[in-house]
């Protein structure tokens, strides 16, 4: 009787472990490394895709970067002074990220 409720307990528990009952984790595999399960609801996935939408403008980025910073103090006068460099050489650094926008139309 014992061997029998050990084959039964295991055969119980792998059943639990490949079915679909049992609790998923926060991250998933999907062929990208460890992509969240948020369904791309998340702030990052949503800035980025704003991002790819935008025109390869200088004026572009620069709206972009005064509707981002409301709430900062100097924020327009610090995308300002990032659109003025990037009418001058057509490559917008972002005033608080820091990140290189490169090969912009300087209008």
């Amino acid at each position: 009787m014992k061997p029998l409720r050990v084959l039964l307990s295991i055969v119980l528990a792998a059943v639990a472990v490949a079915s679909d009952v049992t609790a998923v984790s926060a991250t998933k595999m999907d062929g990208r490394c460890c992509a969240s399960s948020d369904g791309g609801r998340s702030y990052r996935y949503r800035h980025y895709s704003a991002l790819r939408a935008l025109p390869r403008t200088c004026s572009a980025y620069a709206a972009s970067c005064v509707r981002l910073s409301r709430r900062r103090n100097d924020g327009a006068a610090a995308c300002f002074i990032a659109k003025a460099e990037c009418m001058r050489t057509g490559v917008h650094v972002g005033p608080y990220s820091g990140i290189h926008y490169a090969g912009l139309e300087r209008r």
